[in-house]
């Protein structure tokens, strides 16, 4: 079993060292493009390749231009069985509050200019479950063992960015269904799909959504997230 980690938000600041054993580093060359550096980690007997979505030692890129296509190749490239990431979401949904976790079980795409396929295609790839459901149980247990709050299923919406929703998008995307909100998701959960790679998602309530800053105000987008992802991943392995 070879397992990927892609980290979200946070992951820029974390010291790798500090939580967990660091070994090979690699840069995969691939037909989109260098991907961005994978690194191999164990702690105890837990495994994965990780890699920092929006750079290393600081933000260097926003959701809106990870190079997703490189990634995902690379991913095959070092054997993936399985991938599973964490992101910071806005929360929707009433009941949600920062701090907390989700398990998403649906995804609304709401993405409209993303490259969502390696190759120009008349071939429809399923998407009726984007999430594999066993990768979605050990994020589940693992974030549920160490102590967190985590709803077991809800419905990620994903926006094209950079820039934030209004308040008005937040309310047609709860009415829709939607109980979180990131920029993160597509493409890469349906480039996972394309190359049959079973893929799970962590998200971490980092704020309410526009408009639902009067429930919680608070904003926690600092190392402390980082952490949490990496240390759920990783135990989910």
């Amino acid at each position: 079993m070879t397992t990927i980690i892609f980290g979200g938000t946070a992951a820029y600041h974390l010291k790798l060292p500090d939580h967990a054993q660091v070994g090979e580093r690699r840069i995969i060359d691939t037909p989109y493009g260098a991907s961005s550096p994978f690194i191999y980690l164990t702690k105890n007997d837990h495994s994965a390749w990780f890699s920092s979505r929006h750079g290393e030692d600081g933000l260097q890129r926003t959701a809106a231009f990870v190079n997703h296509r490189a990634n995902l190749w690379a991913a095959q490239e070092l054997g993936a069985t399985g991938i599973l990431s964490w992101n910071g979401v806005g929360a929707i949904a009433a009941g949600l509050a920062v701090g907390q976790m989700v398990v998403p079980d649906d995804l609304l795409d709401m993405t409209r200019s993303r490259i969502a396929s390696f190759e120009s295609s008349d071939l429809a790839t399923p998407s009726g479950q984007p999430f594999a459901s066993e990768l979605r149980q050990q994020l589940v247990e693992a974030s549920q063992t160490q102590g967190f709050i985590c709803a077991t299923h809800g419905t990620y919406v994903c926006t094209e960015g950079p820039r934030l929703e209004t308040a008005a998008e937040i309310s047609a995307y709860g009415w829709g269904g939607a109980a979180v909100v990131g920029m993160t998701l597509s493409p890469e959960v349906w480039l996972a799909a394309e190359l049959k790679i079973p893929y799970a998602s962590l998200c971490i309530i980092t704020n309410m959504a526009t408009g639902r800053w009067a429930l919680d105000s608070r904003r926690d987008f600092g190392p402390g997230v980082g952490v949490k992802g990496l240390q759920v991943t990783l135990a989910a392995t």
